[in-house]
């Protein structure tokens, strides 16, 4: 018996893919889908790319031009490849609402751009946002005039960390503030230096709406679905109470509906919160924008004695959020030491024990000594930056 693969005149032919039909045709028309698109959530994005090739086509063309990271920077930063390439250098992360309204491709005029620095690198991203981008640095009523009297060049990661601060925000050192006129109105950046790292002060913001962050070669938000498929965001707990409800407000403003905390007749309702849970930066709840690094001038090796070392080390962090004296907070074991060049987190006891065992190995019991006060030999120390990555990723 013979086969045909139709039935019925062509006029009543179904068609098995969207490609092959009018409706399929959209997806070959830019004007169309990028209005279609503009006006869907991320997660509608995907699964739309998902339902044919030439819808997958279109929803990656739209996502090249929505997610154009130095049309996003040109607000603020005049030279956008020097300063990702800045960001490659240092570990600098931008975070806040700046990166809310990237991930959101929406506009809030009177927003900054908040920049997250590590311990050691604060005057290098000083410096560049004044000598490169011409901003001016204004100091609030407790700091010099100079920021370069506030900051030093040198830093010794040979000294003991971890020391007790009593800034107001979790996490902050210092604060930073620059301007400079814009077209329209003055353009803020603020520079913060963190006590520990940049992860460990965004995972302790207000809410969990604004833990997202860019890197050099990437934009992430820990909570995409609850942020942007919800527009549900969870306050975390803080020392300092709130005095008033500014912050509230504002985000309610947004469209966001604000959750002080987690309770059993909510829980469902906001499961995307993922409470109790250990997290890393990256895993199956995190969204992730791959950025095109192409231009970007990536990290060269620390000294002569250590590794290359050319990933953004953020990603190797680690978090949870449980319920605490009837609020959320986050919850992790910092990891801090001499041996590291920087600072990292984790919520997963069975690696903090592997990092421990690594750091008590006879060889480098040596780094845990007092530091020395020869530079030659702080300047020739190496830093363990991937043995480190190898612990939190076994």
């Amino acid at each position: 018996m013979s086969q045909t693969s139709t039935i019925g005149p062509p006029s009543q032919r179904q068609h098995r893919f969207a490609d092959e039909c009018v409706i399929g045709q959209v997806f070959h028309c830019p004007p169309i889908y990028n209005l279609i698109f503009s006006c869907v959530s991320p997660g509608t994005l995907v699964r739309i790319g998902l339902s044919c090739r030439a819808a997958y086509i279109a929803s990656r063309d739209f996502s090249q031009r929505a997610f154009n990271i130095h049309r996003h920077l040109s607000r603020f930063i005049v030279k956008p490849l020097a300063f990702r390439s800045l960001q490659a250098r240092t570990g600098t992360l931008i975070a806040g609402s700046n990166v809310l309204q990237f991930l959101d491709r929406t506009f809030y005029p009177e927003a900054d751009m908040d920049l997250y620095v590590h311990p050691g690198h604060t005057r290098e991203v000083l410096d560049f946002i004044v000598e490169r981008e011409g901003y001016r640095f204004k100091p609030h009523s407790r700091q010099r005039l100079d920021y370069r009297e506030i900051v030093p060049h040198e830093w010794d990661g040979t000294q003991d960390r971890g020391k007790p601060l009593h800034y107001r925000i979790k996490g902050v050192k210092s604060v930073f503030s620059f301007e400079k006129h814009g077209p329209e109105c003055p353009l803020k950046i603020q520079i913060i230096e963190c006590a520990a790292s940049p992860f460990d002060t965004i995972i302790n913001f207000h809410s969990t709406c604004v833990m997202n962050f860019i890197t050099f070669d990437a934009a992430y938000s820990l909570y995409p679905v609850a942020t942007f498929e919800e527009r549900n965001t969870l306050q975390v707990w803080r020392e300092r109470p709130f005095h008033d409800l500014t912050v509230v407000n504002k985000y309610s403003e947004r469209g966001f509906t604000w959750f002080s905390t987690l309770t059993a007749s909510t829980f469902s309702q906001v499961s995307s919160f993922h409470a109790s849970e250990d997290r890393t930066v990256g895993d199956r709840y995190t969204w992730k924008v791959a950025l095109n690094i192409q231009g970007v001038d990536l990290r060269p090796p620390m000294n002569s004695s250590s590794s290359i070392f050319q990933c953004d080390p953020v990603i190797y962090n680690g978090w949870s959020l449980l319920e605490r004296d009837e609020g959320i907070i986050t919850v992790y074991n910092p990891i801090e030491s001499t041996l590291f060049r920087y600072n990292y987190s984790t919520a997963n006891a069975i690696l903090q024990f592997e990092l421990c065992r690594f750091m008590l190995r006879p060889c480098l019991r040596g780094r845990m000594l007092p530091p020395s006060n020869d530079p030659l030999e702080k300047e020739r120390r190496p830093w363990f930056v991937n043995s480190v990555l190898q612990v939190l990723l076994w």
